[in-house]
C-alpha cells in the first residue's frame, strides 16, 4: 500500500487494526501475524519497498511469458488435433459416399426386375428408407 499504511501501523491501534483484519483474512493467528509483518517490511517500508515491487514486476513479466508460452503449445496443439479430426472425417466421407453408391446400385438393380418376390419388395424397401436417412445425415 505504501507511505499512508506505514504511518497508520507505526499508531498502536492502526496496527492492531490492520493485524486483527489479516488474522480474519488468514484463518489463523499465526498467518495473519505473518501477513502484517509481510505487509510492513516488503509493502510499506520505503527502502525494502522498491526492492519488493521491482522483484514483483520481474514476477510479473516471467508469469507473462510463462503463460504466452504454454497458450502458443496449446494453440499448436488444437491445431494439430483439428488437423487429424479433419483426416479422420475425410476418410468417413469416403466411406459414406461409397455406401451410398452401394444403396443407389441395389436400388437400381432391383428396381430393373420386371417381377420381384414379396421378400425383395421388403428388403428394396427398407433401401429405399435407409438411403434417406443417410443422404438425411449429409445435408
Amino acid at each position: 500500500m505504501g507511505l499512508k499504511r506505514f504511518l497508520w501501523r507505526r499508531t498502536a491501534i492502526g496496527n492492531t487494526i490492520d493485524t486483527i483484519k489479516n488474522i480474519r483474512d488468514e484463518g489463523s493467528i499465526i498467518d495473519g501475524v505473518k501477513q502484517t509483518v509481510k505487509e510492513d517490511f516488503c509493502e510499506d517500508m520505503p527502502i525494502t519497498s522498491q526492492v519488493y515491487q521491482s522483484g514483483q514486476y520481474d514476477g510479473k513479466i516471467t508469469g507473462y511469458e510463462e503463460a504466452s508460452s504454454e497458450y502458443e503449445k496449446k494453440l499448436l496443439k488444437q491445431a494439430d488435433e483439428f488437423l487429424n479430426q479433419e483426416n479422420i472425417y475425410r476418410s468417413q466421407l469416403k466411406g459414406y459416399n461409397q455406401l451410398l453408391d452401394e444403396y443407389d446400385k441395389e436400388i437400381k438393380r432391383l428396381n430393373e426386375k420386371a417381377t420381384r418376390s414379396e421378400r425383395e419388395n421388403a428388403y428394396l424397401q427398407e433401401l429405399l428408407s435407409k438411403e434417406r436417412k443417410l443422404k438425411a445425415y449429409s445435408n
